[in-house]
């Protein structure tokens, strides 16, 4: 019989003491002061959110996480995209074809004349040195 007195009473007590503690606080914990702090943790939250995308996006598009020294050095794949006439070896690589195996450009990277050559049609995209060009 105590023990169903303890679990009927013990709840009772901690509701009522919850409520006199939030009374004594004065209302700190009232859903509209909830609401006036809300808006300076949203804003910094967003801020530091875009931060880091920003961050993320910086190392994506310029670190290359030491694999230079793999591609370019040990293979020379920079030869090899040159094309023979060009001072490298082999056919080249055309922008056309590295287009077709999945490169990505952010064209907005690119210069400001071959962003104007290739609105106008005047970029040949089927020459390897065009590619040469627009990487060096």
């Amino acid at each position: 019989m105590r023990k169903r007195f303890a679990l009927i009473v013990l709840p009772l007590v901690i509701a009522a003491a919850t409520a006199s503690l939030a009374a004594a606080l004065g209302g700190m914990f009232t859903a509209s002061n909830a609401t006036v702090v809300r808006p300076c943790n949203d804003a910094a939250i967003t801020a530091h959110g875009k931060a880091l995308a920003a961050q993320g996006r910086q190392i994506f598009r310029y670190d290359t996480f030491g694999d230079q020294a793999f591609w370019g050095g040990a293979l020379q794949l920079h030869k090899a995209i040159e094309g023979s006439k060009l001072g490298g070896v082999g056919d080249g690589v055309s922008p056309a074809t590295a287009l077709a195996v999945g490169l990505k450009v952010d064209v907005r990277k690119l210069p400001l004349a071959v962003r104007q050559g290739l609105k106008a049609g005047q970029v040949d995209l089927t020459s390897p040195a065009t590619t040469w060009r627009c990487s060096s």
